[in-house]
């Protein structure tokens, strides 16, 4: 399933916004980006057997909400995508926090 794929299900069932790179519009938290990051590949023998391209995704909240993340964690999981995820992290210019997922 593509990366699109999952975050529209993501944002249907969770009732959140997702966008790539960034709104066109202001958006009341919590709120998705995402951006390619990327591919990784396997090869061998000067051959590529696998490659999957990779995404960092940022979920901005202004409450912690652990619910929240366990959702979109369990629909990547579900989806077969993997992620590793970071601490919270305060955007003092946005007012919010966000986590980052590197997903891949």
């Amino acid at each position: 399933m593509s990366i699109v794929e999952t975050l529209t299900r993501i944002t249907t069932a969770l009732g959140i916004p997702a966008a790539y790179s960034h709104f066109k519009s202001e958006q009341a938290p919590p709120y998705l980006v995402y951006t390619g990051a990327g591919q990784n590949q396997m090869s061998g023998d000067d051959t590529a057997y696998w490659r999957r391209n990779t995404y960092q995704l940022e979920l901005y909240f202004a409450e912690k909400d652990e619910a929240l993340e366990t959702s979109i964690e369990d629909a990547l999981l579900a989806d077969g995508w993997r992620y590793s995820k970071s601490d919270d992290a305060y955007e003092e210019s946005q007012g919010l926090f966000v986590i980052f997922y590197d997903v891949n």
